[in-house]
């Protein structure tokens, strides 16, 4: 599926951001302890911010994770209150009432909270939170210890960014920065891999590449504010490898040069516990989905881990300048679907943050999923024109033109874009951008042109990937992206992207066509979960006539992209209906891939499709290669 080989290839534009140890929000067992008594309050106001616009009071929602979809925070306080009132202790409503007592400077409550939590104090929710509430209650030294009595379950550096955040918002720099030294000295600072990992070692870096990140950022920051601008600028930079074109990290440090203070606001214990939740969040979530993918469950609509996204939430709501986060909650509500929820996160950021044009971005992505094109792009004109020196701005930019079907106004920003961007991984990135909306309008010469272009400047794995998608189009190019293909699967042979990328493009030609049948066989039996493999293979027997085998696999790689739909893939389908004389079903298949707003030359196929069915031959039904793994799958359950 070629749709999957451009996303594995082509960076995110904007920002890309548990464990049976952590108690899972979401868990139902009560405590024993007795419920604390309902208290009469006003909804804090850091709550009312998320609340839907004019909202009804007695409004619903079917569970707490269609709220969290909406980002109504003030609705799950005000449940959590209801259900902790009836005696239901578990830990997402015990959470959700001691942040709303803690940031309302209500401590004694916040104290019972933790009381009546499972475990009590000294259980997993007290671990997570009673540090921060110790601090408050001005016992900062106590709050310290409790850190290493409780962060024993945790993996490093979380226990050390617990106790250096606890001490910030006391206003302890000094001991935070020793505490963040030390906790440095004890990290794997070396950068996670640009592709996937090969091994184990790259793997532990690619799960902790995030939490090292704002950890040394932490440290950063805290060296800024103290006048050590020596340890804050190699600190900054270490930030800057992990994470680069950061523009917060870009700015602290124009304003470190200037002597002046970073640009976030020294943290109290409120927005420090914001910013603990955040960590945890992360942490979670990630935990959450690799086991998902290590059971090979199958991915459902909706949020990964509800648990995460209420700790995001909660924990940009407490730290209102955690602006690169509250972009990350938004991105991963629209991911979800809950465009409305993403909305609402990110119109609380401020105009005047450095973030501002990343928010006009994730606005557009929202209007351009529902199909408010005129919206979409005059969030990304605003974008384009506040990006200052980001080129990353201005090619995000280009890509909404280009969703939009914007082309022209596409190309034009990804070009200025790369008169902006100075090194060569850099233009090798906007050159494969601008190949890639070439090749979206259907101008497959240019975008062969400009692909090559991006490959002499940069032959990482995902330029490569890319270049492989993009030739494989082009027919006088084809050999050409086969030969990068062979080259990138010799390197990681049981990598599913690249069996796919390899497989996918031999069976765009016929002479290929039994070679990659088999390689996508052997990238099914490595990965059948993985939507992308599943719907190569379908296309594979497709094209030797199989349609029921075909069918099977392109229904489950259907149900696998819940939430991707993918026009490439509908399109499929449809085809494989039309074949087996479902025209009513597959009509319905090609709109759908309408919908999902497909390039310039797959939008008039489709069109056509819809209007006049499949004219051309169907492929002849010729016997299927022998291959070392089991036969191809005849039903649904057999997958």
């Amino acid at each position: 599926m070629r749709w999957a080989i451009l996303s594995a290839s082509v960076a995110a534009l904007g920002l890309a951001a548990g464990s049976a140890m952590i108690p899972a929000l979401a868990a139902s067992a009560p405590a024993a302890a007795s419920p604390a008594a309902p208290v009469e309050r006003d909804p804090a106001a850091l709550l009312r911010t998320t609340s839907p616009p004019n909202p009804a009071p007695n409004r619903t929602y079917a569970d707490p994770s269609a709220a969290l979809m909406a980002a109504d925070v003030d609705y799950l306080v005000r449940e959590a209150r209801r259900e902790v009132a009836q005696g239901d202790h578990t830990p997402l409503w015990t959470t959700l009432v001691f942040t709303d007592d803690f940031a309302s400077d209500r401590l004694a409550e916040a104290r019972t909270d933790l009381e009546n939590a499972p475990g009590g104090v000294r259980g997993g929710l007290g671990d997570m939170f009673e540090p921060f509430l110790l601090a408050a209650e001005g016992r900062v030294d106590q709050a310290v210890q409790r850190v290493d009595s409780g962060g024993d379950n945790l993996p490093a550096p979380l226990p050390a960014v617990e106790k250096g955040l606890v001490l910030e918002g006391a206003g302890r720099l000094q001991e935070a920065a020793a505490n963040y030294a030390t906790m440095i000295s004890h990290l794997d600072l070396t950068p996670p891999p640009t592709s996937e990992p090969a091994n184990m070692e790259e793997l532990q870096r690619a799960l902790g590449a995030t939490r090292v990140t704002h950890a040394v950022y932490r440290a950063a920051l805290v060296n800024h504010r103290l006048g050590r601008a020596a340890e804050a600028r190699r600190l900054y930079g270490i930030v800057a490898q992990f994470a680069p074109r950061s523009a917060d990290v870009e700015e602290n440090l124009r304003r470190l040069d200037a002597g002046r203070q970073p640009l976030e606001a020294p943290l109290d214990l409120k927005s420090a516990a914001g910013r603990w939740m955040i960590f945890l969040s992360e942490y979670l979530t990630q935990s959450e989905n690799l086991q998902q993918t290590l059971s090979q469950q199958d991915p459902a609509a909706g949020l990964t881990s509800s648990s995460g996204a209420a700790l995001l939430q909660l924990g940009v709501l407490l730290a209102p300048d955690a602006n690169d986060w509250r972009l990350f909650a938004a991105q991963e509500l629209q991911d979800a679907g809950g465009l409305d929820g993403a909305e609402r996160i990110i119109n609380l950021m401020p105009a005047t943050s450095v973030f501002a044009p990343d928010a006009d971005i994730i606005r557009a992505s929202i209007q351009v999923r529902r199909h408010n094109n005129a919206a979409a792009n005059a969030s990304a004109d605003r974008a384009a024109a506040a990006a200052g020196s980001r080129w990353s701005i201005v090619a995000a930019a280009a890509d909404i033109y280009r969703r939009t079907g914007r082309s022209n106004e596409a190309i034009a920003s990804y070009t200025r874009a790369l008169g902006m961007a100075q090194a060569s991984n850099d233009r090798a990135d906007i050159l494969g951008y601008r190949a890639f909306a070439y090749r979206f309008a259907g101008n497959y010469a240019a975008a062969t042109e400009d692909m090559r272009a991006a490959y002499a400047l940069d032959q990482s794995v995902d330029t490569r990937l890319l270049y492989v998608s993009i030739l494989m189009d082009d027919p006088q190019a084809w050999a050409d992206g086969i030969q990068v293909a062979r080259g990138l699967f010799a390197e990681q042979p049981d990598s599913v992207i690249r069996l796919n990328t390899l497989g996918y493009a031999l069976i765009q030609h016929p002479e290929g066509l039994e070679e990659g049948y088999r390689l996508l066989w052997r990238g099914f039996n490595n990965g059948r979960t993985d939507y992308a493999v599943v719907d190569s293979l379908a296309w594979a027997y497709y094209l030797y006539g199989h349609f029921d085998e075909a069918k099977v696999l392109a229904e489950r790689a259907n149900a696998l992209s819940v939430r991707d739909p993918n026009a490439e893939l509908l399109d499929h389908l449809g085809d494989i209906y039309w074949r087996l004389h479902r025209q009513n079903d597959a009509r319905d298949a090609w709109r759908r891939a309408l919908d999902a707003q497909p390039d310039v030359p797959r939008t008039q196929s489709l069109q056509q499709k819809i209007a006049h069915g499949l004219t051309t031959p169907a492929p002849q039904t010729r016997p299927l290669p022998r291959v070392t793994l089991p036969e191809g799958p005849a039903q649904r359950q057999d997958l």
